[in-house]
């Protein structure tokens, strides 16, 4: 007898076979979304302190009138630096 995993992707000569296949399978998928939480986590952080880094600059410049430079900035800010 065969059997046929939920995916229809394996076909098996044992259930045990199968169902290994399966809890592999959901394992992996619990894994990328794990990994995807943690990137999505990192990316919001990321984000917020690029947020506040812009306030502290613009803060900056409105006290003091000076352009910062040597910091961190996306690639369309840098050549928008690069053309000023």
């Amino acid at each position: 007898m065969l059997y046929m995993s939920d995916d229809l992707k394996g076909i098996f000569r044992t259930e045990q076979e199968c169902l290994e296949y399966e809890k592999r399978v959901k394992q992996e998928i619990v894994k990328k979304e794990k990994l995807e939480m943690e990137r999505q986590s990192r990316l919001n952080s990321i984000n917020k302190k690029y947020e506040d880094l812009q306030k502290e600059i613009a803060e900056y410049r409105k006290d003091y009138g000076v352009r910062m430079e040597g910091y961190f900035s996306p690639f369309q800010e840098l050549i928008n630096m690069l053309y000023q």
